[in-house]
């Protein structure tokens, strides 16, 4: 399943999926150079003119992966559908990579923890226009304007709670799930006019 962002080269797109492919079925730390130039077929001194070692492999598929989120997310949050239903289509699009490395199993928990590890800065980047994108549909459906920058961080980091312990794509789709129905609950309580 080769899938290529427009600007990357065949070759490269080419590489990045093979070494995805031996991330998930060696791990990462047991994946090697040579077999992620086995998997691109190419030759190793081929491998070493777009990557010098495996941490930079690493890091171009993490920034794809992020990039491939971003656009997911912008998609969600401008498809038709309600303000609820376009923040729950946001919130899946930012950890869908997660849903998909769990699934990736047996080493799908260990290729987060690496990514995470070796690519954190470009996620913590990634969080400022994430949570004023999340704060604007929160907006949208309801509670209080001044509150909502603050509630987008503390959405954020309750996804990354949820997902650092899931154990399986089920299990964290439910679990974002669930908190998307507190959240959106709460929401609409705060919209709706107190009784006195």
């Amino acid at each position: 399943m080769t899938s290529s962002l427009p600007d990357e080269s065949a070759t490269v797109g080419q590489l990045l999926d093979a070494a995805l492919d031996r991330f998930a079925q060696h791990g990462y730390a047991k994946t090697t150079m040579s077999d992620i130039a086995e998997a691109a077929g190419l030759s190793r001194t081929s491998l070493y003119k777009h990557y010098r070692a495996k941490d930079e492999i690493f890091n171009a598929l993490s920034q794809r992966m992020n990039q491939r989120a971003r656009n997911a997310v912008l998609a969600a949050a401008a498809a038709p559908g309600s303000a609820e239903e376009r923040l729950t289509g946001v919130i899946h699009a930012r950890v869908g990579w997660v849903y998909e490395l769990l699934h990736a199993a047996p080493f799908g928990r260990e290729l987060i923890n690496a990514k995470n590890r070796i690519c954190g800065g470009h996620s913590l980047a990634s969080n400022d226009s994430f949570e004023q994108l999340l704060a604007g549909l929160m907006r949208q459906v309801g509670g209080q304007p001044d509150d909502m920058m603050a509630t987008a961080r503390m959405i954020t980091h309750a996804l990354n709670g949820v997902l650092e312990t899931a154990g399986s794509r089920a299990e964290a789709e439910a679990d974002v799930n669930r908190l998307l129905h507190l959240l959106i609950h709460g929401l609409r309580a705060g919209a709706a006019p107190s009784g006195g």
